[in-house]
């Protein structure tokens, strides 16, 4: 399984969603494109491998952080080559708007995709790009429980969204200056966090076994994982 994270600004909480959803998912790792990789090694609070640029991969699954937001030949080289592009952004409606821009290129580099052939052994067939989830992320407490902004303009636009979304916390920041996710934080708030990962893990993996016809990839529990995780 590959699973890219992309944005369409810095600051969303992109990082931080790929070292938890890489914590979260069995034998996990994540490739740095941009070989800033080394940033994470050597914590061992990571319980997965952390790579770099031109470094080997041989886990199961991998969680690709890339540099920021990709576009051009960067995006369809992501679309073709995952499973699943995982998109955060936060909630309030200045961000909306700067994610329909990016959202429109993923949705055009799709049909540029869609539009090649491959030949494969059993003839010709259609290119297929990935997926796409946005994620809602670094959500004010009281828009979490009650109203959050630019969650219905984005059902409403057929954005296809998590139905989970990840609340502001200090325990995020607990978790970075440690060097762990935030599983690895004591007290209630950061359990409460590493819940919310723990429900988009779960959307994320049911959505790719489905699109596997049934072959899925296994219920995963959080901490157990060996992988690696770049930025």
């Amino acid at each position: 399984m590959i699973i890219t994270l992309t944005s369409h600004k810095g600051g969303v909480g992109k990082t931080t969603s790929a070292i938890n959803l890489a914590a979260y998912l069995p034998n996990e790792s994540a490739l740095d494109h941009a070989g800033r990789g080394v940033e994470l090694t050597g914590r061992s609070g990571l319980p997965f491998r952390v790579v770099g640029l031109g470094q080997e991969v041989w886990e199961e699954h991998v969680v690709f952080d890339s540099q920021g937001r990709l576009h051009g030949g960067d995006l369809e080289e992501a679309l073709e080559q995952s499973d699943l592009l995982v998109v955060p952004t936060m909630p309030d409606y200045s961000e909306i708007r700067a994610l329909a821009r990016f959202v429109g290129d993923v949705e055009e580099a799709s049909e540029r995709i869609k539009a090649t052939r491959h030949v494969g052994r059993d003839g010709t067939v259609a290119a297929r790009p990935a997926p796409y989830r946005v994620l809602l992320t670094m959500v004010p407490w009281w828009e979490n429980r009650v109203y959050c902004p630019g969650r219905a303009e984005l059902e409403e636009a057929g954005v296809p969204l998590f139905d989970a979304r990840v609340e502001s916390r200090r325990a995020f920041k607990q978790a970075a200056a440690a060097g762990v996710p935030v599983s690895g934080v004591k007290g209630r708030a950061a359990q409460a966090a590493w819940e919310e990962y723990r429900k988009v893990g779960g959307e994320m993996v049911a959505e790719l076994a489905g699109a596997a016809s049934g072959a899925g990839y296994g219920a995963a529990s959080g901490g157990t994982s060996r992988g690696a995780v770049g930025r």
